[in-house]
């Protein structure tokens, strides 16, 4: 799941001028755990945070801005529960799974015409899957 975090780390890792493989030395963890921080498949616990801010040399909460956000966001569209109507079809938000809140965290990173495009598909999925029934 691709959070503000694995953007953050990328984000300074590449105004370093590091590679992966670098960090992952100069944390003396395997350059795949790194990867997996930076792709949001995993996430770092609070002491690698702190090395891995020494490696950038910047403060340790620089990695988590947004991530108050992230969380916010997340519990609202949890506790909505509310129905939405858009162009004629209902969409109900029950508990967000994992992988919706996945999904929504990619979805932030596209552009504004990357996000139409897959809101269409997501449209077209749902009526075709309606036509099935």
């Amino acid at each position: 799941m691709y959070s503000m975090i694995s953007y953050w780390l990328k984000f300074y890792r590449h105004e370093c001028g590091l590679t992966q493989q670098q960090v992952a030395d100069r944390l003396k963890i395997e350059r795949s755990t790194y990867t997996y921080y930076e792709t949001g498949k995993t996430k770092p616990d609070i002491n690698t945070l702190i090395k891995i801010a020494k490696v950038y040399n910047i403060k340790y909460t620089a990695l988590l801005e947004g991530v108050e956000d992230e969380l916010e966001e997340a519990v609202a569209d949890i506790t909505s529960g509310a129905a939405e109507e858009e162009e004629g079809l209902k969409y109900r938000t029950h508990a967000t799974t994992k992988y919706e809140v996945e999904l929504l965290f990619v979805v932030r990173n596209l552009t504004p015409k990357q996000r139409k495009e897959v809101m269409n598909l997501a449209k077209n999925l749902v009526n075709e899957s309606e036509l099935n029934k």
